[in-house]
């Protein structure tokens, strides 16, 4: 690798503060290891979030526990999920549930909330877990918790936990979807279609899909698909039926980036004459990160994609990013993810958004929580120590 990442980091300190004094990470992470809860509870965020540091979980955990010791009921929730979701500690239900339940005992919304969606994903196998997530679900919703109101009107719709009542449900969705809810939304459009709690009514089923839809919700989509394929509540269409299916399979590809290279809003358009274009290539060539990485995105914008472009554009994309480009370490995590250019790559992927999220790109954190679904806590985790390892490597201190 060339030197570029120790140069960005040198920015990146160049831009702070001079004297350690003044430094508010460095005053935040002396409170911290002096045990100041509401410190140690702010590093566990920054470490969670990548804010200010190397986004790294397991770090994010041992901050959490020092906090949720302390008796911080945030930090015993972040820790709580942190193990349900096995990411920077050990996977780990019982001591999830432990942890959930002592967050849960401050009465906040959120997190009886959290509580009961661990006790719903066990309920399967446990009759009085369910029932538990239906009370807490119904407590939280009370407080005014609007996914709670949803998931409490599942498990009505259900009959799980609860006795079935699937007008209740319908009443729990209407008020979330009024609120502009798009899974209520979506919810309340397929009781509509079946006639299961109100009376059947497809154009009203179409104007729910439809308001979910517009939020992106894919099964919302694949819905007013359907409707509109048969000609239920709006007139048949097959070609928009089509379309709405397209969008509808595509779900967070193109949230997450698939739709096509990010370009730096920093810069100006790359040039699109004959003497521009050789010019930066030109400049490419000569290792000018800025002038790689307008390349690289020219190369990988085309249309229709050619194996060969694309593959220099994935190698100019490289090049930018370990001269510490960031925008284009988010372009080469893309380029890991879906295999363009590169192997299919989740962990390294990964491992360029935690570096491209420090190094300032501030699309990092959206992008990584929409591929993070995809990845298992394992990669998720090596990611993210195989980028600390690589920062610090670079000679910069975390």
């Amino acid at each position: 690798m060339r030197p570029g990442l120790s140069a960005l980091a040198l920015a990146l300190a160049l831009a702070a503060p001079a004297t350690a004094q003044t430094d508010p990470m460095t005053t935040l992470r002396a409170a911290a290891e002096q045990g100041v809860p509401a410190a140690e509870l702010e590093l566990a965020r920054r470490f969670e979030a990548g804010d200010g540091v190397l986004q790294n979980f397991a770090r994010a955990a041992e901050w959490y526990a020092r906090a949720a010791e302390a008796g911080s009921a945030e930090a015993a929730n972040r820790l709580g999920r942190m193990h349900h979701a096995g990411l920077g500690v050990p996977q780990d239900l019982p001591r999830a549930i432990a942890l959930l339940e002592r967050a849960a005992e401050s009465g906040k919304a959120d997190y009886l909330n959290d509580l009961a969606l661990v006790l719903e994903s066990v309920g399967a196998d446990d009759a009085a877990a369910l029932a538990r997530a239906a009370t807490l679900y119904r407590q939280a919703a009370e407080a005014g918790h609007v996914d709670a109101a949803v998931s409490l009107g599942v498990l009505l719709q259900d009959g799980r936990g609860v006795e079935k009542d699937p007008t209740a449900a319908a009443d729990l969705y209407r008020g979330a979807a009024e609120a502009g809810h798009a899974r209520a939304q979506n919810n309340l459009g397929l009781l509509y279609v079946r006639g299961d709690g109100v009376a059947q009514d497809y154009a009203e089923a179409a104007r729910m899909f439809q308001a979910a839809a517009e939020q992106g919700l894919p099964e919302a989509l694949t819905n007013l698909g359907v409707l509109y394929e048969n000609g239920f509540g709006v007139p048949q269409n097959d070609t928009l039926a089509a379309e709405l299916y397209r969008q509808g399979g595509q779900g967070d590809r193109a949230r997450a980036g698939d739709a096509g290279p990010i370009y730096d809003p920093r810069l100006a358009p790359p040039p699109t004459d004959a003497a521009g274009l050789k010019a930066l290539e030109k400049a490419a060539l000569a290792g000018d990160p800025v002038a790689e990485f307008q390349m690289a995105w020219l190369l990988l914008s085309a249309t229709p994609r050619e194996p060969r472009r694309t593959m220099q554009g994935a190698i100019l994309m490289r090049r930018a990013a370990e001269a510490g480009h960031a925008p284009a370490m988010a372009n080469l995590a893309l380029l890991y993810f879906e295999g363009t250019g590169l192997p299919q790559d989740y962990v390294l992927g990964q491992m360029w958004l935690v570096l491209a999220g420090s190094g300032g790109f501030a699309g990092a954190a959206e992008i990584s929580a929409l591929w993070t679904r995809r990845m298992t806590a394992d990669q998720v985790n090596e990611a993210q120590a195989r980028a600390e390892a690589l920062w610090t490597a670079q000679g910069v201190s975390k």
